[in-house]
């Protein structure tokens, strides 16, 4: 039996809740369960896989029992079942077809394969795995495992392409919204053991998938790029503040200049007034001096003839008064001294 994985790239009809061995699944722990959906076609050949539902990062994945894969470009996983009777000396005759269908060569040994059970070994390879056993029920397990593993790596590759683009393009926001995601996503759906410890195969399965695919150390490499990010954003941020406190400074600086000028045009402007008020009171004054003198010269000549004949007069009597002797006694002597 040979299975591969697909990222979602055509409609699957997959209508039925997924069940391996008539049971639904059940051995994914109980975060992994709430986010993730399995459905399957009538006849099981053909799944339609959600995982990280509701995040930024939903994976849809197709996976399809066959022995014919088409469209290789969106392939991410291939896996394949080895019916061993149950006896694991028979693996080693079985082992050159697993090699064939995972490297396209004879050259795999059993140097990286992983005895899950008595007489079940998992070798891992490439872009699959090959299962040596009698359970094929147990095979379909441990595809769905490994669409969860690569489900992560889709998850964890994409953010760390992403992030470096934005930081490669200044692209602040976007670099701070996707943070922000990937650290939700890492908090409610990344986990390093994904699988119920009490289901011993399958758990054991994990961990060779979980190796073969790096996920912890992708999952490193991802937080420690995320921990870069935090120091560059938060440098990014105070060169921010200090920008944002330098223009507040430098707008008050010339709000403070502008109403300076402002002021200096005011007072210029009011010493103006003044010199104006100043000048309008002056010409006033002059004004009515002037319409003073003039009225002195507006008499008429005979006015001015009588006026002056009346000056003259005056002075006239006045000299005459000063001039006139003083009388005669009665004998007609002068009164004086004898």
């Amino acid at each position: 039996m040979q299975a591969y994985i697909y990222r979602n790239y055509n409609k699957v009809h997959a209508t039925r809740q997924l069940q391996i061995n008539r049971l639904n699944v059940a051995f994914f722990t109980a975060p992994v369960m709430e986010t993730s959906e399995f459905l399957s076609s009538e006849d099981g050949k053909e799944w339609l896989l959600k995982f990280f539902i509701g995040s930024a990062f939903e994976q849809t994945l197709i996976v399809k029992f066959c022995f014919d894969p088409a469209g290789n470009e969106y392939l991410v996983g291939r896996a394949s079942w080895w019916d061993n009777a149950n006896d694991v000396a028979n693996d080693r005759a079985l082992l050159s077809s697993a090699s064939k269908f995972l490297r396209n060569s004879e050259t795999l040994t059993f140097a990286k394969s992983e005895e899950l059970s008595a007489n079940r070994t998992l070798l891992a390879d490439r872009d699959g795995f090959a299962y040596f056993s009698s359970d094929s029920e147990q095979f379909r397990r441990i595809v769905l495992c490994q669409a969860l593993a690569i489900a992560y790596v889709q998850v964890i590759t994409t953010c760390m392409a992403s992030t470096t683009k934005c930081v490669l393009n200044n692209r602040t926001e976007e670099a701070l919204e996707l943070y922000e995601n990937i650290l939700r996503f890492n908090a409610a759906h990344y986990f390093t053991l994904p699988v119920q410890v009490e289901r011993h195969e399958l758990f054991a399965a994990w961990s060779v998938l979980c190796q073969h695919y790096h996920l912890k150390v992708l999952n490193q490499e991802l937080t420690q790029q995320l921990s870069d990010i935090a120091a560059l954003l938060n440098a990014e941020r105070e060169k921010q503040r200090a920008a944002e406190e330098a223009h507040r400074i430098s707008t008050e600086n010339a709000q403070r200049q502008a109403l300076k000028a402002h002021q200096a045009r005011e007072d210029a402007r009011e010493a103006k007034a003044e010199r104006r008020r100043t000048f309008l009171i002056s010409i006033t004054g002059l004004f009515l001096t002037a319409m003073s003198l003039l009225s002195l010269f507006q008499l008429t000549p005979a006015q001015f003839s009588d006026n002056v004949g009346q000056w003259k007069n005056l002075i006239w009597k006045t000299e005459a008064e000063k001039t006139v002797e003083p009388p005669t006694k009665p004998n007609g002597t002068r009164k004086g001294k004898h």
